[in-house]
């Protein structure tokens, strides 16, 4: 067995590089449970659908779309880029790159950053996906390449974070933290907050990092190991760091969740629920689903739990995404379903199947009520929700 990737069979957290199969290794080890009926009180309202390419049945590497100025930038595990209209889902340019990814799509609105699976970063124009730059970086990037201040941010499997010029491709620095013969195969993409990239570890140590010139700038410990065994030690920081205010949530595998004051770099309150999931949030809200697959809401104040939905534990479901001001939040799951869940209460809204299979990830488009999915089978969904 590779010792950089794993699947236990108590939890199958179906960890993305450790199967051939599909992407049902999204499914937590419980049974799944039925999809639950819903009294509708709130529909979804398919607004467009865009197949990028082959999808995910025979890929363990998940490409996230990148949104900027009304435009989406997407790609498909066997090397094709697409930049959309994010309002009607026109296609607007495409890329074949001939090279299969496993790290996208980052980029600011000067560059289009993705990564091949041999360690080679590329850049493309945004306006028409002109290749502008190749780098071979020495790494496999694990992680969805970041774009800020002039600077490509990558984080690779062997612990490094890399610092690439966004004009030239040149390696502009590297910071190098040793992994644990045993982890969680995945990483979480840094996070820029004004000049720092906030960045996560195997270790679980979180560290901010001047996004210049790639000087640590402070170093915090999220979780510790413990255990009698290495898997029961496991604490790799591998959700994407979640920002609301001046507090950081930042989620340790097998762990818990803390929230970090930016202001002070010191631990506010830990909760102990345990994801591997992008977190959400809306209002006081802090938005989590589980490892068995229970969503539940933090209060983003004191970390206490105000609920648990646990009708869709064991479906695979994504994380949440909170739509502004509508009060709701939204999941999918492994066969394509959408629910909407009340905020405030836990309670299901509603649900609607999607076209495509299991929903890999939902992402906010800027407008209220409106997001986007990702299906296994590749492709995009523009959806608008309503009472």
């Amino acid at each position: 067995m590779n010792s950089r990737c794993f699947l236990t069979a108590s939890s199958l957290l179906l960890l993305i590089g450790c199967s051939s199969g599909a992407i049902h290794f999204m499914r937590e080890g419980v049974p799944a449970a039925d999809a639950p009926r819903v009294e509708t009180q709130v529909t979804f309202r398919k607004l467009w659908r865009r197949d990028l390419g082959r999808g995910y049945a025979n890929s363990n590497f998940l490409l996230t779309p990148f949104f900027t100025a009304g435009r989406i930038y997407a790609a498909e595990p066997k090397g094709t880029v697409s930049a959309l209209d994010s309002a009607s889902g026109d296609l607007l340019w495409q890329r074949d790159l001939d090279q299969s990814l496993a790290a996208g799509v980052g980029g600011d609105n000067s560059v289009v950053v993705v990564a091949t699976r041999g360690g080679e970063v590329i850049a493309l124009a945004p306006d028409d996906g002109v290749v502008r730059w190749r780098r071979k970086v020495g790494s496999e990037v694990l992680a969805k390449p970041v774009v800020a201040q002039g600077t490509v941010l990558l984080r690779s499997g062997d612990g490094q974070v890399i610092g690439l010029s966004g004009a030239s491709g040149e390696v502009a620095w590297r910071v190098r933290r040793a992994v644990p013969a045993l982890s969680v195969r995945g990483l979480s993409a840094p996070l820029v907050i004004d000049d720092v990239a906030v960045a996560g570890f195997a270790s679980g140590r979180l560290a901010g990092i001047s996004v210049a010139s790639g000087a640590e700038l402070w170093n915090v410990p999220i979780s510790r190991p413990s255990g009698s065994n290495v898997i029961d030690r496991l604490v790799d920081i591998d959700a994407d760091p979640h920002r609301v205010g001046d507090l950081l949530f930042v989620a340790a595998y097998q762990s818990r969740i803390t929230a970090v004051s930016l202001q002070t770099q010191r631990v506010k309150w830990k909760n102990p629920i345990s994801t591997i999931r992008p977190m959400g949030s809306t209002e006081n809200h802090l938005l989590v689903t589980a490892d068995d697959g229970s969503v539940n809401s933090i209060d983003i104040s004191t970390g206490q739990i105000q609920w648990s939905q646990s009708r869709l534990r064991g479906r695979g479901v994504s994380g949440p995404l909170g739509l502004g001001t509508s009060g709701y939040a939204v999941v999918g799951d492994y066969q394509g379903y959408l629910y909407a869940i009340d905020v405030n209460t836990g309670g299901l809204l509603g649900r609607n199947k999607g076209r495509g299979g299991a929903i890999l990830g939902l992402f906010a488009t800027g407008l209220d009520e409106q997001f986007v999915t990702l299906s296994e089978n590749g492709a995009l969904t523009g959806w608008s929700g309503g009472h």
